[in-house]
């Protein structure tokens, strides 16, 4: 069986932080970042890829200038969606999600052990190249199963970081991340 190379792609800067807003937009920071993927050295033979984003609007803005550069149709799935907190309230996100990032994953909740569970097997199943937009905890659950970590926090990518995952025989084989910038978490 041949191999599939998963790009995933952390969405540019958010105009507003989680705790005060479910859905934000791009800022125009994040909105130059995503115009400065289609230069990126990394991304400039996706022709033969799909293009798959999460259902948040700073992913899917992310998505828009790379889809435009290869004339590409991008698929929304829920599955890469930032991690589930639809059930907490937003004065009460940052405080729940900084509990949460202590929390082993054997502990963690049943409804985030589900999107983990279904991001790990949506990921591995891919049978084409694949380019994803989607969020810093996504990124974060795939490198924490790589590195075999107790948590799910385990590194602080920059916006429009590239995390690669090469997959063989429906088999994580190999994984590679941009340089590890520890910017704030935009919540």
């Amino acid at each position: 069986m041949s191999q599939t190379e998963i790009i995933f792609i952390r969405h540019g800067e958010a105009a507003s932080s989680w705790e005060n807003h479910s859905d934000p937009v791009l800022s125009d920071l994040g909105i130059a970042q995503s115009k400065n993927l289609t230069h990126h050295n990394e991304l400039q033979k996706l022709s033969n890829y799909n293009f798959i984003s999460s259902p948040k609007l700073r992913a899917v803005q992310t998505a828009e200038y790379l889809t435009k550069k290869f004339d590409k149709e991008l698929v929304i799935d829920k599955t890469f969606i930032e991690i589930p907190s639809d059930n907490i309230h937003l004065s009460k996100k940052r405080e729940w999600f900084k509990e949460l990032i202590k929390t082993k994953k054997e502990d963690l909740p049943d409804n985030i052990k589900k999107w983990k569970d279904e991001i790990l097997n949506k990921t591995k199943s891919f049978n084409q190249n694949t380019v994803i937009f989607t969020h810093f905890m996504v990124l974060n659950l795939l490198v924490s199963e790589f590195k075999s970590q107790d948590t799910l926090l385990c590194f602080y990518p920059d916006n429009t970081s590239i995390l690669k995952i090469e997959i063989k025989n429906k088999e994580f084989k190999n994984f590679s991340i941009e340089k590890d910038k520890k910017t704030f978490i935009n919540l």
